[in-house]
């Protein structure tokens, strides 16, 4: 009634693997958000403004690679997204969200 055992063997492979998954569970718990971010590190994809439009929908401008988009999202919506190519459309909705703070 050794280690040869068919019972016992099984035994000690799911307590290993409960044991990975454990260490698992500390290092992404304790140490994962630092290294997701800094594996992530937003070079491309950054967040330029969101403002409120209603109570549900919000509007947001991201900028990725020369390119900026607007996203119009919200609870209970599926996104809009549109491609802003001009340099007009840019400033006019950064004029409308300047008038909307003063």
């Amino acid at each position: 009634m050794g280690i040869e055992d068919p019972g016992w063997g099984r035994i000690i492979i799911v307590i290993f693997f409960i044991a990975v998954l454990l260490g698992f569970l500390y290092f992404s718990k304790n140490k994962g958000k630092n290294l997701f971010s800094h594996l992530a590190g937003n070079e491309f994809l950054k967040l330029e403004g969101t403002i409120a439009l209603s109570n549900i929908s919000k509007a947001s401008l991201v900028s990725a690679q020369n390119q900026k988009f607007l996203i119009v999202h919200g609870r209970g919506q599926s996104p809009s997204i549109i491609l802003l190519n001009s340099e007009v459309s840019t400033n006019a909705i950064e004029t409308n969200k300047k008038d909307e703070d003063a």
